[in-house]
């Protein structure tokens, strides 16, 4: 009982991670036209410990002044995609015991894990040299150590993760603009209003909501293009600087970002690292959880103490409210016309890649 117990609690912490394309405001943001969450309202939270998840219920996010009005665009992701695998299985099948998610879930025999710098990994730093690739390194199977390389239902995400619920929050509430499972590149164009000059800097916002680590990278499909990774891996935008963070408590935090170019795809693309820092690590034995501690240090001076379901300013697992503000350079070389915006966010602790797409116009 103490067994099941452990992995209900490894699944749902698993599943929860949600984060969602802000700014410019995506296509997957579409039910945010529902009245239940007509300008932002009625977003407290996705989850309530001890009760599970609340349906009707927005995605929780912060946007400076503004509304924070993306409806259910946290619940865009594809689940239970690990690397080395040709496709997603969502979140059904697994071979890493107690907990799927530690192991490769197609079992295809093959070695993907590429980036195994401890300062480029958000997990399970400590292990190095003979330890990787050992069973001792449980995040090597996960998307992170290959950014760009898992396997995703959709470059735009799908509704829910996969083609059925999933435990944690992987609950989709249909409307009349969106049902469960839908893909993401299905969805009708959503005039941003987002109009970008070619070769300027401009500023991006999301937000993440539970911390399963692992880091993002912005990509352009042309409009009318089909919007599949190939297409997007075509046009990686860098990031031009540092990124900022809105912290829980409504500060601002300049980061020293860590930039991440190798084992990347496409091959020498730069992604960021999330630079805020899981309270626990877990046994790979078990798939159980550790002792709380911080997996590196807080980008800020956090007073939080690690602990399980840790509440803190800028570091913890189910964070309130964190927005990061990247600053992106539109390719010089980019032709006038209208694009679609991809963000992707693979995770380590978790098989898991959440995504959103937004439209916008480069003159």
């Amino acid at each position: 009982m103490a067994v099941k117990a452990t992995l209900l609690a490894a699944l749902a912490s698993t599943v929860s991670g949600h984060s969602n394309l802000i700014s410019p405001i995506p296509r997957n943001a579409i039910d945010r036209h529902d009245v239940r969450w007509e300008n932002g309202m009625n977003s407290p939270d996705l989850w309530q410990p001890n009760l599970g998840p609340v349906k009707g219920q927005a995605c929780a996010c912060a946007n400076g002044t503004s509304p924070c009005n993306i409806g259910q665009t946290c619940l865009w992701m594809s689940v239970g995609c690990s690397l080395g695998c040709a496709e997603c299985d969502g979140g059904q099948n697994g071979h890493g015991g107690t907990n799927p998610n530690l192991k490769d879930r197609c079992n295809s025999g093959t070695k993907p894990w590429k980036v195994n710098n401890p300062l480029h990994r958000t997990f399970n730093r400590n292990c190095t040299g003979s330890c990787i690739g050992t069973d001792e390194d449980w995040t090597k199977f996960n998307p992170w150590r290959a950014p760009g390389s898992a396997p995703v239902y959709d470059s735009c995400g799908r509704a829910g993760g996969g083609p059925r619920p999933t435990g944690g929050k992987g609950e989709y509430v249909n409307t009349s603009f969106a049902k469960f499972g839908q893909l993401g590149s299905t969805l009708p164009k959503q005039p941003s209003g987002a109009v970008w000059k070619a070769g300027e800097v401009v500023e991006t916002r999301w937000s993440v909501r539970a911390n399963h680590g692992g880091g993002w990278q912005f990509r352009l499909c042309p409009l009318g293009s089909e919007l599949t990774e190939e297409c997007f891996q075509k046009t990686p935008m860098p990031f031009a600087r540092n990124s900022r963070m809105l912290m829980s408590n409504g500060s601002m935090l300049d980061l020293n970002s860590t930039f991440v170019t190798e084992g990347t795809k496409p091959a020498g693309s730069t992604w960021q690292m999330l630079p805020i820092p899981m309270t626990r690590g877990v046994n790979p034995k078990t798939g159980g959880f550790t002792k709380p501690f911080w997996q590196f240090p807080p980008p800020c001076y956090d007073p939080t103490p690690p602990r399980a379901l840790g509440q803190g300013i800028c570091a913890g697992e189910w964070m309130n409210n964190i927005t990061m503000y990247d600053y992106l350079k539109v390719p010089a070389h980019l032709a006038p016309g209208e694009y679609v915006l991809g963000f992707r966010w693979d995770c380590e602790s978790s098989a898991q890649v959440w995504q959103s797409c937004a439209d916008i116009t480069v003159e």
